[in-house]
């Protein structure tokens, strides 16, 4: 995680889900990965469904790869220049030849629903360490997006990492429309 959540976090989280263990924060990683895993069950069918130009990216900038990376900075994040020393450059090239609405590169987490509110896409792909991602996924429902989220594999404030190969079949994801229809 990127900073230790605070109890009112944890509690904020474990409410959402419905837990019972109000300010437990030794196992808060775990169960925000458990919450993204149900929320992604939940969410499955409806995400499946939105076509993919209504959909949009959102990747975490602790990504880039620093003193490699060729991302251009902005206000609220740095736009991907495709310059393939870290994840993220295969993801934004797989994500516009799939037709994604757009693909962005936040520097927090509070920048997830300005994003959702400017771009309001019916459905989210999301990038995150567990709890950002709790986070996010809340923030997707909260705006009615379908979200599916994919965690990190290694988790910190630089240099972090992702599944390339997971990432792109939840790009792909999409139900094949009834035959005759």
């Amino acid at each position: 995680m990127s900073a230790t959540p605070t109890a009112q976090q944890v509690n904020e989280i474990l409410r959402w889900i419905g837990e019972d263990a109000a300010g437990d924060e030794s196992h808060f990683n775990e169960l925000c990965r458990a919450v993204a895993v149900r929320k992604n069950k939940e969410h499955a069918r409806r995400f499946a469904a939105v076509p993919r130009a209504e959909r949009i990216v959102l990747l975490p900038q602790c990504l880039r790869k620093l003193g490699a990376c060729k991302a251009v900075e902005t206000a609220r994040g740095y736009q991907c220049r495709e310059c393939m020393s870290c994840p993220a450059g295969a993801i934004q090239r797989k994500a516009k030849e799939l037709g994604y609405r757009g693909v962005f590169m936040l520097k927090g987490g509070r920048a997830v629903a300005t994003v959702i509110a400017e771009q309001k896409p019916r459905a989210v792909v999301g990038v995150a360490c567990a709890y950002e991602g709790a986070l996010g996924v809340l923030a997707c429902e909260r705006a009615g997006a379908a979200v599916q989220f994919v965690p990190l594999e290694r988790d910190g404030c630089s240099d972090t990492d992702v599944d390339v190969d997971e990432v792109t079949s939840v790009l792909e994801f999409h139900e094949e429309p009834a035959a005759g229809v």
